[in-house]
């Protein structure tokens, strides 16, 4: 029997729904302006294309290797390096489960009464099925998952596409809420004051592109991975960039950043496509309508974040990194169960916490989730490295960003630096006093020292935990 393999649009798509966010369009025209246009655009040139380059390259040179973002730190930084970034990895998108499980009744409510209207109890009954479904479908349909992203990826893009080309008619017919001009695209760095609330928001725009490494795992269900895995992440990236772009001169036809500034973040998506509606004479049908594409977005994209975040951090981590029963793998389709089942219910034990421990658990979860911001940095930052060294080494690729390796080598240094930057401005403001910070300074960077220490000891113990084993085998 002919082993099926993914083809470059359902490869395309898988990356769009881990990557792409309307709610970072919207989100970023209302905390910046038209000026976050500008700025993504630097971000695409000197991040999100050098990125997803060196990951086309990882991932030809590596792939029979399905733990993707680790295997691919693992090979120019070494085994140690690659623990502590896939560990703030998965310190950084547990988290993010539960983020995506809630979306799923909230725009399910959309979808039916076109407003969030779910109970605290209803949100957490449909974030468990969502949970649920998520992982059933990873331990038992997981070689499924890139058929099944293809057709909801096209719904996503087919989605923004509609929003693109309704706010690009109002603009040149005259009717939208903000009327363009060059100014309003130009990042003002003219005082010392304006140069750091340009990097501080530059830093978190950052944070819009990632997502690309979802595919990792799957390159070896890729036929010749050298052409069609490159194809891919090359292809996704440049929609995504594009898309981002435009998707910020267009949503300010519907509304202005004042306008925006209204609305929340989960409900900035939907709130979009409320204000579209009522700009072009649609009724309550049209956002009812997009509710229920975006529940069947967000649920598709709960999957795909499961299970690759399961798949890269623990498939190939060596013995004794992790307690052995979360490295466990079925001996019949190699998915690791145990992780997945672990993972659901951290996710499941986070939203219960968030909706009925009260003010007081509530607060402290999202202090927690703010505290781990900056986790989702240090992988990106080690990747660039982890090419630098890869190439300065001489190993060959079937496909390399340029046969010369200075000019290599540049793609990493500009990821990397790229990375650093946020790292720094994303919780730094050099124009404020240190001690007016602190208190932010320990929740971003004590943050992510406490969980780097967490990390530590857990692999201290594993690894004692494993050789006590071994000992007692002998």
């Amino acid at each position: 029997m002919d082993k099926k393999y993914l083809s470059v649009s359902s490869l395309v798509m898988m990356i769009f729904l881990g990557v792409f966010g309307f709610g970072n369009i919207a989100n970023n025209f209302k905390e910046v302006g038209m000026s976050s246009a500008t700025m993504l655009v630097i971000g695409i040139f000197f991040y999100f294309l050098p990125l997803c380059l060196i990951m086309a390259e990882f991932g030809a040179y590596a792939k029979d290797r399905t733990s993707g973002i680790y295997s691919w730190i693992e090979i120019g930084l070494g085994k140690k390096m690659a623990y502590f970034a896939i560990w703030s990895y998965f310190i950084a998108n547990i988290f993010y489960l539960p983020t995506l499980a809630t979306r799923v009744p909230t725009y399910l409510s959309f979808g039916l009464f076109g407003d969030a209207n779910m109970s605290n109890s209803e949100t957490a009954l449909l974030s468990l099925v969502a949970l649920v479904i998520s992982l059933v479908i990873g331990v038992k349909y997981q070689k499924a998952i890139g058929a099944l992203s293809k057709p909801v990826g096209y719904i996503s893009l087919f989605t923004v596409l509609i929003f693109l080309v309704a706010g690009i008619y109002l603009h040149l017919t005259g009717g939208s809420a903000t009327e363009l001009t060059v100014d309003m695209f130009t990042i003002d760095v003219a005082s010392k004051t304006e140069l750091a609330k340009a990097l501080g928001s530059f830093s978190w725009i950052l944070f819009a592109f990632g997502g690309g490494e979802v595919v990792g795992p799957y390159v070896n269900q890729v036929k010749e991975p050298e052409k069609n895995f490159v194809r891919g992440l090359l292809i996704a990236s440049l929609l995504i960039g594009a898309l981002y772009v435009i998707g910020i001169i267009s949503v300010s036809a519907f509304g202005t950043q004042e306008d925006f500034s209204k609305i929340s973040l989960i409900n900035a998506v939907l709130a979009g496509f409320k204000f579209m509606g009522d700009k072009i004479g649609l009724g309550i049908w049209f956002v009812k309508l997009m509710g229920l594409a975006y529940t069947l977005i967000t649920l598709v994209a709960l999957i795909l974040w499961s299970t690759s975040l399961a798949a890269g951090v623990f498939s190939e981590a060596p013995e004794g990194t992790f307690p052995d029963w979360l490295t466990k793998k079925s001996k019949d389709t190699g998915i690791l169960i145990n992780a997945l089942v672990f993972q659901t219910i951290l996710a499941f034990l986070f939203i219960a916490l968030t909706i009925f421990g009260g003010e007081a658990a509530g607060e402290l979860y999202y202090r927690v989730y703010d505290m781990t911001t900056m986790a989702l940095i240090v992988p990106y930052f080690c990747l660039g490295i982890s090419y630098v060294f890869f190439r300065k080494k001489g190993v060959k690729s079937p496909f390399q960003i340029s046969k010369n390796n200075t000019i290599s080598m540049l793609a990493g240094v500009s990821v990397s630096s790229m990375t650093f930057i946020a790292f720094i401005f994303a919780g730094y403001n050099f124009t404020v006093p240190l001690i007016q910070q602190m208190e932010k300074i320990k929740l971003y960077y004590g943050g992510l020292l406490m969980f780097m220490l967490i990390g530590i000891s857990i692999k201290y113990l594993s690894e004692k935990s494993h050789k006590a084993k071994e000992n007692r085998n002998k």
